[in-house]
């Protein structure tokens, strides 16, 4: 009987150790593993640091920072068409340049914050939209006021060459353009005009002698929508498509 439960303890005491020591040796691989799998992270955000990558997290935001110009830009051309008169001067257009909140609240003068959408007319069809940045706006004597929402109608083939020339295009006499002010009134001038502008704020160009510097394409914005590489070119040519621009291209269209 004491021989039998020598043998019961015995046994009992061996699975114990076997189970514990089991334990024990799945618990550290499971920390080398996690150990591993942390230095694996930490190595991929030193390479992501050094070389510059954009990460998973900055293409979503960059998309939803894209779209959601696109979307206002919609509200905008709304804005416009309400004004009398303005349908007419849309038509004509050769392009268009949308800043749907330009300054965001900044001085107009030395401020910042132009993100905006081109799009040109290509044999009576608009194309898609390409991401532009601004820097600066001129007023004349007008400075020093606040901006919402701006555009830029281009009204000759040399207007919209401007932005397929490159970065830190300049809209303004300096540059050879000439850039008249919306008014339903002022329809003799528009015949004249290289750009029209307009703008939701009322007065603000209103006498001003107008111009538009820095204009820079925007890479992130146009590398995430249309991928890596695409050309400023092929998109204001119309070679490439974003099927969530339509909404914006028929409200130009309508």
């Amino acid at each position: 009987m004491k021989s039998r439960f020598n043998r019961k303890l015995a046994a009992t005491t061996a699975l114990s150790t076997a189970l514990a020591l089991g334990l024990s040796l799945g618990t550290t691989q499971a920390m080398a593993t996690g150990n591993e799998t942390a230095g694996q992270n930490v190595n991929a955000r030193a390479d992501v640091e050094a070389t510059g990558s954009i990460t998973s997290a900055d293409d979503a935001d960059a998309a939803m920072e894209a779209q959601g110009l696109i979307d206002e830009s919609v509200s905008v051309v709304g804005q416009m068409k309400a004004d009398e008169g303005f349908q007419e001067v849309l038509q004509r257009a050769k392009g268009i340049y949308i800043v749907p909140d330009y300054g965001k609240g900044a001085a107009i003068v030395g401020g910042e914050g132009g993100a905006g959408v081109v799009l040109v007319k290509q044999s009576a069809e608009w194309t898609d939209p390409a991401f532009y940045n601004f820097g600066g706006v001129s007023l004349g004597a007008q400075a020093g006021g606040e901006a919402g929402s701006m555009a830029f109608l281009l009204m000759t083939d040399d207007a919209v060459n401007a932005f397929k020339s490159g970065n830190k295009v300049t809209l303004d006499a300096d540059a050879g353009f000439t850039l008249v002010n919306w008014s339903a009134d002022a329809e003799a001038s528009w015949g004249k005009a290289d750009v029209v502008t307009w703008s939701d704020t009322e007065g603000l160009f209103g006498g001003a002698s107008l111009g538009v510097t820095d204009i820079n394409w925007d890479d992130d914005s146009n590398e995430v929508v249309y991928g890596a590489g695409t050309d400023m070119s092929a998109v204001l040519a119309g070679k490439v498509e974003n099927d969530n621009a339509e909404k914006l291209k028929n409200a130009l269209e309508s």
